[in-house]
């Protein structure tokens, strides 16, 4: 999105006219930026798909008929540390994805940030923001809309 949100404030100026003028040499090491920030978006990737496989994994799907299945005290109390266990190691694998995340996005805002002239980054930053408010009112929005949509299926 950074990348995108570079290559939309050059061309309409907006918020200001700095980051119009970006070097060729900016625009070189924005470009190798981008692609190493490719590669790390593809770990995070793979991380993330197989954390899903480990939860549609044949272990959790026999543990989930299991805990269903339960009747007595003695085996529920032994499957729920099981589902713990289990539940814990899924976590701590999300957990681990989200961190790799937060790593490529911080590591794509410093990159940038390298690159640019504190004008441009200051223009950056703004047009980063204002993307960032514009993006929460239109969450806000489309929330408001479903919440009276079933509001009015409720009646």
């Amino acid at each position: 999105m950074v990348f995108r949100l570079i290559h939309s404030v050059r061309q309409t100026r907006v918020p200001g006219p700095t980051l119009a003028n970006l070097t060729e040499e900016q625009l070189q090491k924005i470009e190798e930026l981008r692609v190493k920030i490719k590669l790390d978006e593809e770990k995070v990737e793979r991380e993330m798909e197989r954390q899903q496989v480990a939860m549609a994994g044949r272990r959790m799907v026999e543990l989930a008929r299991l805990a269903t299945r339960v009747r007595n005290a003695e085996s529920a109390s032994r499957i729920d540390g099981l589902v713990e266990v289990a539940l814990k190691g899924l976590l701590a694998g999300l957990e681990r994805v989200m961190k790799m995340a937060d790593c490529v996005r911080l590591k794509t805002l410093k990159g940038v940030l390298e690159v640019l002239t504190s004008w441009q980054c200051v223009e950056f930053l703004a047009a980063n923001s204002m993307l960032q408010i514009q993006l929460r009112k239109w969450g806000q929005i489309r929330d408001r809309r479903h919440e009276n949509f079933a509001a009015f299926i409720v009646l």
